[in-house]
């Protein structure tokens, strides 16, 4: 028995694992691109902390007013609750309070200092049932 188109098959084969290691190869440099995308991605998503960020009177003041309108937010939150934090932010005294618990380099420090302070007044709906 003979044996035909050996080495016709042989090339065959040969252009078919060409043909995968071209994919393999695309494949690869596809990944290299998209990592290199992300990369990027990354870079332009990066924070940058502004030292002008404000912990004086103002920006103190401020972050306290934003985190005391979360607070009242809540609909659940008592009328009385409502009525005691409302007042304490209208004789609210941001140097008094830089004094006291500062000083601040963080919002996360002036909202733990603002917890501190109303902690005691928050109640709501459901818990006075």
């Amino acid at each position: 028995m003979e044996i035909n188109n050996v080495s016709g098959a042989y090339t065959s084969a040969a252009k078919v694992t060409e043909t995968d290691d071209e994919k393999e190869t695309k494949k690869a440099q596809e990944e290299e691109a998209k990592e290199a995308k992300v990369g990027e991605k990354d870079e332009k998503d990066t924070i940058e902390i502004s030292q002008d960020d404000d912990y004086g009177e103002s920006g103190i003041e401020e972050k306290a007013k934003n985190y005391v309108a979360n607070i009242l937010a809540n609909t659940q939150l008592t009328d009385e609750s409502r009525a005691l934090i409302q007042q304490y932010m209208a004789t609210f005294d941001a140097a008094r309070f830089i004094k006291m618990y500062g000083p601040f380099t963080t919002t996360a420090e002036v909202s733990a200092a603002m917890y501190a302070i109303t902690s005691h007044m928050v109640k709501y709906q459901q818990q006075d049932e």
